[in-house]
């Protein structure tokens, strides 16, 4: 398996070199710890528009490919957080909250993994209102592409497309009666990705 995401890394690496790939900020981000939330379908690339300087743990699921992703993030600098909704659910919540606690950043597919497609469980929204931590959406805008027949329409940037990754401003959760409208406006942010 790790032979498998080196391999998957070495590629990305080098797929990217075909691309060209730019980096924006609605506004700047510190490095406090914070909660960093993307679709499903934007993350085989999402991790080159990590900022070394900031640790952060990305929530992945225990099966198989989970276990692909996992190692494949490592080999980013990044470090993991196993569990999903469907796996370990409170077991994963609760190590994500200690993980932001003790300063590192936290990196979550809030349709993940397994959908539905572009609906955000109430799990991230909950995670910002118990740490007092924001949340930075992050899109991912690809000028051309491919769409796998997955369930989260996976994308794959086309060789010489433009991929842009912007970190949008922070939404912060302050009361537990705001989840429905913080969903909503952080849905409304995230559908901002897509291939043109």
């Amino acid at each position: 398996m790790k032979i498998k995401a080196l391999i998957l890394y070495m590629f990305i690496r080098f797929y990217t070199k075909l691309c060209k790939v730019e980096i924006k900020y609605e506004q700047p981000i510190g490095y406090e710890p914070s909660i960093f939330a993307f679709w499903h379908e934007i993350i085989l690339f999402l991790p080159l528009a990590h900022d070394k300087k900031r640790r952060m743990d990305i929530l992945i699921s225990t099966h198989k490919d989970g276990l692909l992703a996992s190692y494949t993030i490592k080999c980013f600098g990044l470090g993991t957080i196993g569990g999903s909704s469907h796996r370990n659910p409170q077991k994963a919540f609760m190590e994500m909250l200690k993980t932001i606690k003790d300063g590192v950043s936290v990196g979550i597919t809030p349709d993940g993994p397994k959908g539905p497609r572009r609906k955000i469980k109430k799990g991230v929204v909950e995670l910002a209102y118990l740490s007092k931590k924001p949340i930075y959406p992050v899109i991912g805008k690809f000028s051309s592409c491919y769409k796998l027949n997955s369930w989260d329409r996976f994308i794959i940037p086309k060789p010489f497309s433009r991929i842009t990754f912007t970190y949008k401003k922070p939404i912060y959760v302050s009361k537990k009666s705001e989840f429905d409208e913080k969903i909503k406006e952080l849905e409304e942010a995230l559908n901002e990705s897509g291939c043109s």
